[in-house]
């Protein structure tokens, strides 16, 4: 009996082995056209100080690897770094630089930049503190099937849609969706 039951046991290890799930590769992170959509909305009391309105330089960054940003974000200097709207070195892919109005509703879409994982936005408040000025969001994947008889899947990067409200003194929300079926 203690043999069956050792059999049995070692044969549903195996089956379930067999029914895991295949690994599928990592996706290519490649330049595509249009893949991020980007909705920015100011405050009319944009980046308030002493009771006055004030334009907002906004930098748009897409990095491949966050590490850099991440430390240039986590002192003063760095920031000014940021603000320059430069590409840095390792990990930034691509930079956009924006002057925002006060009550400014903007719409635009960016083509994501070969190797891009991560948008990065920092905004120029007069108030320079990371968690005010400093927000981050990953690029989702999805998985593609295709083929009715031999199915195949694919991991690949999804567009991107980002909402940022910008308020007083700080952005006040940073929320990201895809396209349904993404």
């Amino acid at each position: 009996m203690k043999r069956f039951i050792s059999i049995l046991i070692a044969g549903s290890l195996l089956m379930l082995t067999a029914c895991a799930a295949k690994q599928l590769p990592p996706p290519e992170w490649t330049y595509e056209k249009e893949a991020i959509r980007m909705h920015i909305k100011a405050d009319d009391q944009l980046n308030l100080d002493e009771g006055e309105a004030h334009t907002l330089l906004l930098c748009a960054y897409q990095l491949s690897d966050p590490n850099t940003f991440n430390q240039l974000s986590n002192d003063q200097d760095g920031l000014y770094k940021l603000l320059e709207c430069s590409l840095f070195g390792d990990g930034a892919a691509a930079s956009k630089r924006m002057i925002i109005q006060p009550g400014q509703d903007i719409n635009m879409t960016l083509d994501r930049a070969d190797g891009a994982r991560y948008v990065a936005i920092v905004a120029g408040y007069y108030i320079l503190e990371k968690d005010r000025m400093v927000k981050m969001v990953e690029i989702p994947e999805y998985t593609e099937k295709k083929g009715f008889i031999k199915k195949t899947k694919t991991r690949k990067p999804a567009p991107l849609s980002v909402e940022l409200v910008l308020g007083p003194q700080q952005i006040t929300t940073i929320s990201t969706s895809t396209p349904e079926g993404k």
